[in-house]
């Protein structure tokens, strides 16, 4: 599935002299973490981004710039086919991007990259949006290779976020588990004996009441890996969790009424709540603002989806005591073509 037909029209890219992709940001609506034991989840594309450059040479050195508001945020050069890093502004940033570029490399038909890369992103890297996600996504492209297989060979994520970077919609995400041998997904997804596969359709999701959606950034910059890690170390979720997770999943797409969407984003993170051993936020940091909060991905940090009846003007007063200053009303962040 890609994004916006022409964006993204070059697709051998190692072959090409040149090459612009584009993958977009996502939030989580539901599933949270029992995507990664199969629960289906209703996942939304934003409308911010990540936009990579690729300019191919004959040498063999491949210059990568990230910009971030309009400010260089990370360079790199790396050499030969194995993308050994010769210089770096930051060494761990380096290392994971080598990481992607090697297996990218690994898995492509084509010769290694050379040249020049300008990675532009669209969105404050601390917000959680996908800069991790679009850029993989991004150099699947520049490499022609599999999104998914380039995601699951440096994350134990779920890959909704790759899902999200190529779609124009709201999407329903799950994984199935296939018996058998797939050592590229297996190392790193964590399931020993069998290998995970993205199963995701895309869905009208349009509520009437959108305008009363806002999403709002909580200030805290929450580790997806760290939460994924630590979550695939806990108790299995039980079958009637994971069912019901995914009914509200699907249920949720076609409320009409606000109030039970609520409850049901209640029920939700009821669930989660008794499973993580945690309290929803809407029960401590957001306890007593009318509606209801809701985390979005992994608790904690990150943004958070607030349903709001009254004056937008009042729910950005009382966020902004709370020194959340970044707020999105639904139609200024989530992307939907249809």
């Amino acid at each position: 599935m890609s994004i916006s037909g022409d964006e993204n029209a070059c697709h051998n890219m190692a072959a090409e002299a040149t090459g612009s992709y584009f993958s977009r940001g996502k939030l989580l609506i539901t599933g949270e973490y029992l995507l990664l034991h199969g629960a289906r989840a209703l996942a939304l594309p934003v409308q911010m981004g990540q936009r990579l450059e690729f300019r191919k040479n004959g040498g063999q050195l491949l210059s990568w710039t990230t910009m971030v508001g309009g400010e260089r945020w990370f360079e790199a050069v790396f050499s030969g086919s194995g993308y050994r890093i010769k210089t770096a502004s930051d060494m761990g940033k380096a290392r994971f991007l080598r990481q992607i570029l090697v297996n990218a490399s690994s898995l492509s038909a084509n010769p290694p990259a050379f040249g020049t890369v300008e990675s532009t992103v669209g969105f404050d890297m601390g917000w959680g949006l996908g800069s991790s996600s679009s850029l993989i996504s991004n150099v699947a492209y520049m490499f022609d290779v599999d999104p998914f297989d380039l995601h699951f060979s440096v994350s134990r994520g779920s890959g909704y976020d790759i899902a999200c970077a190529r779609s124009d919609t709201p999407l329903i995400y799950h994984l199935e588990f296939h018996n058998g041998t797939n050592l590229l997904r297996e190392k790193n997804a964590g399931y020993p004996g069998s290998f995970p596969v993205p199963v995701y359709k895309p869905v009208v999701f349009n509520p009437p009441f959108g305008e009363n959606l806002f999403f709002a950034y909580t200030g805290k910059k929450q580790d997806s890996a760290k939460s994924v890690a630590q979550y695939l170390s806990a108790r299995q979720p039980g079958d009637r969790n994971l069912k019901r997770v995914s009914q509200i999943s699907q249920e949720i797409i076609n409320i009409a009424d606000i109030d039970e969407f609520n409850e049901l984003l209640k029920e939700h993170d009821s669930i989660l709540s008794r499973l993580l051993g945690e309290i929803p936020v809407n029960d401590s940091i957001f306890k007593g603002l009318p509606g209801y909060v809701k985390s979005l991905g992994a608790w904690g940090g990150d943004f958070v989806m607030i349903t709001w009846q009254d004056e937008a003007g009042k729910l950005f007063s009382l966020l902004k005591q709370k020194g959340m200053n970044t707020v999105f009303p639904y139609d200024k962040i989530i992307y939907n073509a249809k």
